[in-house]
């Protein structure tokens, strides 16, 4: 063992009422001696196993061998019952038969499944426990309580003392699990999970690793290698390239779309389709899939858990009229599924009496809702149900007021009514994917709530579903190790064991990092209106995710993390990585907030470089599996070099209340770059669009209605390369789930509902995309082809003062219902009410306003049309600037002596001075469209 780690001290928990690891005191007459396990590395034990022990027993054995080795420096030989003499105490591990002599009777005849026992009768020690892992359990159990191990990360090594000598008061403890079944992401070492009592997944991984761990002792509580989400195109694929094609080679086929179409969904088109489910309701179709579960068991063996699950596509399983019959019948949308499981379950409850039938209870609009049965009735006894909640939003537990959390476990609650006791499983999604992975989150109370409150509506078993694991992202070893905990003991002390595992982290910054973690807790349990379209990801990096990521939060926890890196110095080097680990959630978040924070605290933040460097630094650290921010941080850093700063808007915004226009800079969510550097830019940086082909598509999609609100495609005779140009995307009604799509990728998308739709709104808005294409293809002068996106424009089209003229409609004056202002030309000629004082007589055109005019004599400017003006000479600097002659006005005129212009008369260029509304005036500079070249004055 190495040196750092043999020297450490392992606080134990007071809760697990362990037995002192120092010597005793004297017993009382008549009473069990202390135990002396070792003596200054020197010990007498011997373990001892049966002659012929199962793989699990011998793997104990070995285990416990090893670490007593380790902790004590003693060796600890294991040895086979025919071999034990009785002339030295003994560990025995399992009931061999000199075990059970000296216990006498059935040790196991009080233990419940999976209860395991580790006591001391004289000097002897028993460790044995009932059910497949029993004995492991034991063995565990002994080395966590009476010898202090621990092992907290699978990126750790063991947490051992170093006791050469152990002395034990007697003991004689009973301990079980609070689930029976226990999963989780088995993605490093095994002997972790293992050891932890994870008893579940354990044969699939165990598959996958190959000879490796085969014949250690690695197996599941139940043989699960067919235990897999999302499985019907495993039983019948339709094509060669479906899931499980090269990994289920027992099942007959996978052309089974092109010669049984009917067996597959038919969608909202009328068509059958090979991407989305199967048709459950045909006869035929089950028959078939019986059959192949049927095979399927022939090749794990009867003492087997097999997974019958919906693919993970979105949507309703089937438009069928038979398969919707099914589904009013069970009034929920996966009725086609339970109706089948029922079916099926009766067949192998007479061929294969010892299976179970797994399968998922996933998505509101497939089989998260629960049948409605018969009065009296409920699901067949060898029916598993896993609950997976993946559209619940991150950020909230159970006990959030949110309707569709509460809709989530009163779901739960509903299918533990129906199940047989044990087989209601359930999925646990602790961490968020998508933005919430780069971004500091404080889930961990979230895990530790979900858990006892899934044990309280009778789950039996759990998944851990740990997103950011491999890049050591978030909470997740902390979180890990609550879920061992909690699995065993549900009611076990969380503060103990989260105060335990940061004090074998991060050492003296424990108390800071416990500060930390409460406080973003605290800042998560604030949100009482959760973000919208958020499930168990987030996509987008906005105020609306992260309302808490505030700048002077992140300045304040930036100050938690120097003291932090200050209490370590001359500490382990392990500390002070595991703090800036977690240290990197928050300098990608400064990253992301830099422009608040540089103008809130100037002196603290510079030069944003020092926190990309830091994180890259703790990136490369060894065990990074999957390094974090890679793609967020390049973005974050573009956008930083862009300035901060927005360009105006086109000037046709100009008339309209800015109050009704929103302006939004797109994400492209896949491939790279994110973002690119672009001065024309109007941040100074634009996205990129994925797969820039001509004709060029763009449009607006409902995702949630599944309509095609718009669908555009840019010919080259559009397009003015190597300028942006504001293209229309019309009139756009808004829901929770629209978006604006670029390309035929779709990586670069913009959910409008997101930040627009509000409900009882209006919720319509007028849409348009600033948009840039360069490159050979365009005619422009790139190397390359690329189309970049710098915003996106949404003018609302509310009648906010009821004047029968929407704010798309450009009434300038929306927010005024008092204002006579208007967008109506009732006389036709052109020009609005907003810009024609006299809209109830047809004018023959109209002065663009802004236009550059001269003197046509030296002395006299005239204009094309009669018309309301003004005038200045030079650029525009307020009404008080003007250079005018007489009131700077004349009505209806089409020209205007300015021989009195001082000084300089009939000198420069003059600029007709934009009306804004009847009686309202250009007061600031502001574009001048079309001024002509400066003409020498005759």
């Amino acid at each position: 063992m190495s040196s750092e780690r043999s020297s450490r001290s392992v606080k134990i928990l007071l809760g697990l009422a362990i037995a002192a690891l120092v010597p005793c005191l004297p017993t009382a007459a008549g009473a069990d001696p202390a135990l002396t396990l070792a003596s200054n590395g020197t010990t007498t034990y011997r373990i001892v196993t049966q002659d012929t022990p199962f793989e699990v027993e011998a793997y104990a054995a070995a285990e416990l061998s090893s670490y007593l080795e380790q902790i004590t420096g003693a060796t600890f030989p294991v040895i086979a019952a025919s071999a034990y003499s009785g002339s030295a105490p003994a560990i025995f591990v399992g009931l061999s038969a000199p075990a059970l002599g000296l216990l006498g009777g059935d040790p196991l005849a009080a233990l419940a499944d999976q209860e395991h026992v580790s006591r001391s009768l004289g000097t002897d020690i028993f460790l044995y426990g009932e059910g497949v892992h029993g004995n492991l359990h034991a063995v565990m159990e002994f080395l966590e309580v009476s010898q202090g191990w621990r092992w907290y990360s699978p990126f750790e090594d063991r947490a051992l003392p170093d006791l050469p000598t152990v002395t034990l008061d007697p003991f004689d403890r009973v301990r079980g699990f609070s689930f029976p079944y226990r999963e989780a992401q088995l993605t490093y070492n095994l002997h972790l999970y293992y050891q932890q009592g994870i008893n579940m997944g354990v044969d699939r991984r165990v598959a996958e690793i190959g000879p490796a761990a085969d014949g250690i002792g690695f197996v599941s509580e139940i043989n699960d290698e067919l235990k897999f989400p999302h499985t019907f195109f495993g039983y019948i694929p339709p094509n060669a390239d479906a899931p499980f094609v090269d990994d289920w080679p027992w099942i007959p086929r996978s052309d089974y779309f092109a010669t049984n179409p009917k067996w597959f969904s038919l969608w909202d088109n009328g068509m059958r389709v090979d991407d989305r489910q199967l048709c459950l309701s045909g006869t035929d179709l089950r028959l078939e899939l019986t059959q192949n579960v049927l095979l399927g068991i022939a090749e794990t063996g009867d003492r087997a858990i097999v997974s019958v699950s919906a693919n993970d596509t979105p949507g309703p399983l089937c438009y069928c009229e038979h398969c919707q019959a099914l589904m009013a019948q069970y009034q929920s949308p996966g009725g086609p599924l339970y109706d089948y499981l029922i079916e099926l379950a009766s067949v192998l409850a007479t061929a294969k009496p010892e299976v179970r039938i797994h399968a998922l209870a996933y998505r509101r609009e497939q089989t998260q809702i629960p049948p409605t049965l018969p009065p009296g009735e409920s699901m067949p006894a060898n029916v598993v149900i896993d609950f997976a909640p993946i559209e619940d939003n991150y950020f909230a537990d159970w006990t959030h007021p949110d309707v569709e959390i509460q809709e989530t476990y009163g779901h739960l609650q509903a299918w533990a009514a129906i199940t047989a006791p044990g087989n209601l499983w359930a999925w646990l999604y602790p961490n968020p994917w998508g933005t919430g992975i780069p971004m500091p989150v404080g889930n961990v109370e979230r895990l530790i709530t979900n858990l006892r409150l899934m044990h309280q509506a009778g789950v039996g078993g759990v998944f851990t579903d740990h997103a950011a694991y491999n890049a050591r992202g978030g909470w997740s070893e902390l979180q890990a190790y609550l879920y061992y905990r909690l699995v065993q003991d549900i009611d076990a002390d969380t503060d103990a064991i989260i105060e335990e595992f940061m004090d074998d982290m991060y050492g003296p910054a424990s108390a800071d990092m416990r500060v930390y973690l409460d406080e973003l807790e605290a800042e998560r349990q604030a949100m009482t209106d959760l973000p919208p379209g958020v499930g168990y990801k987030s996509l987008e990096f906005d105020a609306l995710n992260f309302p808490y990521l505030t700048a002077a939060n992140i300045h304040r926890w930036q100050g938690y993390f120097d003291q932090m890196e200050q209490a370590l110095s001359g500490r382990p080097e392990r500390e002070l990585d595991n703090v800036r680990l977690v240290r990197r959630e928050l300098d990608l978040a400064t990253l992301w907030n830099w422009f608040d924070l540089a103008q809130a605290y100037p002196a603290a933040y510079m030069d944003h470089t020092l926190y990309s460097d830091r994180i890259t630094a703790v990136n490369d650290l060894p065990g990074i599996a999957v390094a974090l921010g890679t793609s967020d941080m390049p973005y974050f850093s573009t956008v930083i070099l862009g300035g901060g700063v927005e360009s105006p808007w086109p000037a046709s915004f100009d008339v309209i209340d800015p109050e009704w226009v929103r302006s939004f800079v797109p994400y492209r969510y896949r491939g790279e770059p994110r973002a690119v550097l672009d001065p024309e830019a109007a941040w100074g940086y634009a996205v990129p669009v994925d797969s820039p082909n001509l004709p060029f598509s763009l449009g607006v999609h409902q995702m949630d209605s599944g309509i095609r609100v718009s669908s555009y495609s840019l010919g080259l005779e559009e397009i003015v390369p190597g300028a942006y140009q504001l293209f229309a995307l019309g009139e756009i009604p808004v829901t929770p789930e629209t978006w604006i799509y670029f390309g035929s990728s779709w990586q670069t998308h913009f959910n409008l509902g997101r930040y627009l739709y509000e409900p009882d709104d209006v919720n319509l808005w007028e849409g348009y995309v600033s948009l840039k294409f360069d490159g050979p293809t365009y005619g422009g002068g790139g190397a390359a082809d690329s189309v970049v996106l710098d915003r996106i424009f949404l003018v609302s089209c509310t009648d906010a003062d009821n004047d029968g003229t929407r704010a798309c409609d450009l009434d300038c004056n929306e927010a005024n219902p008092d204002c006579s202002l208007d967008c109506t030309d009732a006389d036709s000629d052109g020009i609005c009410v907003t810009h024609d004082c006299d809209d109830a007589t047809a004018s023959a055109g109209s002065t663009a306003f802004g236009q550059t005019i001269f003197a046509i004599d030296g002395d006299t400017l005239a204009w094309g049309a009669a018309t309301d003006v003004r005038w200045c000479k030079g650029e525009l600097t307020g009404v008080s600037g003007y250079t005018t002659t007489g009131a700077g006005s004349l009505t209806a005129a089409t020209s205007v002596d300015i021989s009195g212009d001082v000084p300089s008369p009939g000198g420069g260029t003059y600029f007709m001075v934009r009306e804004q509304g009847c009686g309202s005036w250009q007061t600031d500079p502001g574009e001048q469209p079309g001024r002509d070249a400066q003409l020498p004055l005759p």
